[in-house]
């Protein structure tokens, strides 16, 4: 009786598979504070009166200038970052500044840390574009130093 030996293949296919980068969304911009459509604490919403943001954002160079209007003066804040997440560290008057931008997911998480000999500050930003691009919504996360809040701002396209 003959003997059958059988033979077993393995086949693999390989496909090609087509690999699309998400292109990440484009901040640019003028906004406009929507103080209605803002969810702020009682101290901010209470001085709060209007606002612009202007952001120029070329990947990964993030620039924003901000102009909030409280109780009639007006509150500015210029940062230029860089969306890799590296963090920056400078030191001005003895207090030590650690800041950093990254992306995660469709938003740009924005953090800086203010150390001081007796306090440490930590204030973040999350920036995400909404209803097609039309809104730009930035929470807003303070921690430390003794004023610890939350605040959504909304920025509209004007």
């Amino acid at each position: 009786m003959p003997s059958h030996s059988s033979i077993t293949a393995v086949v693999f296919l390989v496909g090609t598979m087509t690999v699309i980068a998400q292109q990440k969304p484009d901040f640019s911009g003028e906004w406009k504070l929507n103080p209605q459509a803002s969810t702020l604490s009682p101290a901010v919403a209470a001085a709060v009166q209007s606002g612009a943001l202007r952001i120029d954002h070329r990947e990964p160079t993030f620039t924003a200038h901000l102009t909030i209007m409280l109780d009639g003066k007006p509150f500015d804040s210029k940062f230029e970052l860089l969306s890799d997440g590296r963090e920056v560290t400078a030191t001005d008057r003895g207090r030590r500044f650690v800041s950093s931008l990254r992306w995660d997911g469709d938003a740009l998480v924005a953090t800086w840390r203010n150390q001081g000999p007796e306090s440490e500050v930590t204030i973040s930003f999350r920036y995400e574009l909404q209803d097609g691009g039309r809104r730009l919504r930035a929470a807003e996360q303070i921690r430390g130093g003794g004023r610890d809040q939350d605040n959504l701002w909304v920025f509209e396209r004007p």
